[in-house]
């Protein structure tokens, strides 16, 4: 509760607007002795509201960029809400391969996503029309967003093979990836708008419902360790992603509760569920995620480093018991199309066991990095104890904990399948396999990661959240993964792609004024509440340019550089999520390194590798926008 709230304005403000149909529970004789006494009043007034604005969103990824963007231009105020500090914020969104659908040819898309869809019952052909009409319209809406290059990436078409294919396109709004442009331009065109809001590190926590019209009159966000009362007097939209990282969730949806966010996103708990749950939101897809995705984990951190590159491949994969379980390129690479790969005549998921080992010898461990984030010639990661080294395969399985004679055979049969020219175990294309012969030999642990979920509350063809019974809930709409489309196979860029063109959507309708609600100020005679340092961007003086880049595990870094001239006077870091002892020294090192050589060709810090190049990135990104190239 909060501490500014008394427990007469809880019960007067909250208890029946939050709890909703639930308030005849505990707070069932509190509650309905206040609305008898209460009925000449409206419901909104009722509430002991903390702040109002028109539209409210919940989370600021790509799909709530452009519902806050959309609700903007069509006239509303907007408070949009972001559970991350400003440094993480933006989610899978922010670190992805900032790929978005478009439709160049609108029948043939809709041919190709009724074949991803197969044999399921959603979505409906309705809605995949609608889906298709909107995201057509993605790229000509990205250019006027300011995207100055967009780039067709056809091969990123993961299901060539399907009636339809080549229907749905993907494409980058410049001619890079894994930069976060893509993210950068939503969120840069949230900030420019005078009439959007930004809050971070305030997460939505509850809807205020009022139980005898179910109409969603806003939302309590926990702001500054105090939960604070949102009014939104014409739609709250949910944007919030899903339950990646929450193990409860996947233990409870997906059987399995041990896997990672491939992308680090540790902000994705579900909340938007639990919040539209509450208020009585169907659920669709809970049980469609896009993973598994073998990768590495760095277990002391929990941090994920994406991704498997070709020597990590090139090996076997064995599992705990030391036995080889799957076409390591079938369900890594080539065929891994997020998380389904082709079994005996359909789509399924990627079986795996908790854990796995690439075991490979040492041509294989020269020939480059094991993972796209790994020094050049893996010494560094070999030396913290990530890859593992031995003499023998089977003094290799004592280190790791499988069976030394299993392990052995299980590379013997490898390599004779390679000289029979067919992989009799799992029908593994012969040319991308290497034999593993040749001293000293190497194991890299591998995890099964969760790139994201599709589950959610079940929408309709305007973004509306519906009840059990199929009926709207009244001013409550989402976008992106959180309930997204998808059922069963999901095109890669579709989650981009479809969280832009439902954020339009929900933006649009939440943005109408609506006429079966109190449309008078509930702030009369107050001060509204605003958290302190809540300005939506980082504050900038003349000749200072904030910068971001990618640190270990794409995790963003934040920098403020300032210039006089064409020299580099001051480098501040802002923001980071770097873990803790591993990267303050390129913290401390490099912006003083880059300022003494007035370039950003400087060496990294040995040991923090990735940090101080997402330093450098970061340093560049605002020297870029100073016009200076050093």
């Amino acid at each position: 509760m909060s501490k500014n709230v008394s427990r007469r304005d809880f019960l007067k403000g909250s208890a029946a607007g939050v709890l909703g149909v639930a308030a005849t529970g505990l707070l069932g004789s509190a509650f309905t002795a206040h609305a008898e006494e209460a009925q000449a009043e409206s419901f909104e007034k009722t509430v002991n509201w903390d702040a109002e604005f028109d539209v409210v969103v919940v989370g600021f990824g790509a799909a709530g960029a452009a519902a806050a963007i959309t609700a903007a231009d069509n006239g509303a105020k907007v408070l949009l809400l972001e559970k991350a500090t400003q440094g993480r914020a933006g989610g899978n969104s922010a670190v992805c391969k900032q790929l978005i659908c478009y439709a160049p040819d609108k029948d043939l898309a809709r041919t190709y996503i009724q074949s991803l869809r197969g044999n399921y019952l959603t979505p409906s052909d309705e809605m995949i029309d609608t889906y298709v009409e909107e995201v057509a319209k993605n790229w000509e809406w990205c250019v006027e967003m300011g995207a100055a290059d967009p780039t067709e990436r056809p091969a990123f078409l993961e299901f060539p093979d399907i009636e339809g294919a080549g229907g749905l396109q993907a494409f980058t709004i410049k001619n890079t990836m894994d930069d976060g442009s893509m993210y950068n331009l939503m969120r840069d065109n949230v900030l420019k708008r005078e009439n959007i809001t930004v809050w971070y590190e305030a997460p939505g926590k509850k809807l205020v419902q009022d139980p005898a019209t179910k109409i969603i009159h806003g939302v309590v966000a926990e702001v500054e360790g105090e939960d604070r009362f949102i009014r939104a007097m014409d739609g709250v939209i949910l944007t919030c992603g899903g339950f990646e990282a929450n193990r409860q969730m996947q233990e409870d949806y997906y059987v399995r509760n041990n896997l990672h966010s491939l992308g680090n996103n540790r902000y994705n708990t579900g909340d938007g569920i639990k919040m539209a749950q509450a208020v009585g939101a169907d659920l669709w897809h809970m049980g469609n995620m896009a993973g598994p995705w073998f990768t590495f984990m760095e277990e002391e951190t929990e941090t994920v480093f994406f991704n498997l590159q070709g020597p990590a491949i090139d090996g076997i994969y064995v599992g705990p018991d030391g036995t080889r379980f799957c076409n390591e390129y079938t369900s890594t690479k080539d065929n891994n199309k997020h998380g389904k790969a082709w079994f005996h005549g359909t789509y399924m998921m990627v079986q795996f066991p908790e854990y796995a080992y690439s075991v490979f010898d040492d041509p294989i461990f020269k020939a480059g990095p094991l993972i796209s984030q790994f020094t050049a010639d893996n010494q560094e990661e070999l030396e913290k104890g990530w890859i593992v080294k031995a003499d023998t395969l089977e003094e290799l399985a004592g280190l790791i904990g499988v069976d030394p004679a299993g392990l052995a055979d299980q590379v013997a049969d490898y390599n004779m399948f390679i000289d029979m020219g067919k992989d009799y175990g799992f029908g593994r294309d012969i040319e991308t396999m290497k034999k593993i012969e040749t001293a000293p030999y190497y194991a890299l642990k591998i995890t099964p990661a969760l790139i994201n979920t599709q589950g959610g509350p079940v929408r309709n063809l305007k973004g509306e959240i519906l009840d059990v019974e199929g009926n709207p809930i009244p001013h409550l709409y989402e976008s992106g993964e959180l309930g997204d489309i998808w059922s069963n196979n999901y095109q890669a860029s579709c989650n981009i792609g479809g969280g832009l063109a439902f954020g339009r959507i929900s933006g649009r309708n939440a943005a109408e004024k609506k006429t079966d609600n109190d449309r008078s100020s509930m702030m009369e005679g107050k001060t509204p509440y605003a958290p302190a340092g809540s300005d939506s961007s980082y504050e900038t003086a003349e000749n200072e340019y904030i910068g971001r880049g990618q640190g270990k595990g794409g995790t963003p870094i934040v920098v403020k550089v300032t210039v006089d001239g064409d020299k580099i006077t001051a480098i501040e870091v802002l923001d980071h999520s770097e873990t803790p002892g591993i990267g303050d020294l390129a913290f401390e090192k490099i912006p003083q390194m880059i300022i003494d050589a007035q370039s950003t060709e400087v060496d990294a810090v040995a040991g923090a590798t990735l940090t101080s190049n997402g330093i450098i990135e970061a340093v560049k990104d605002a020297l870029a926008q100073a016009g200076l190239s050093l």
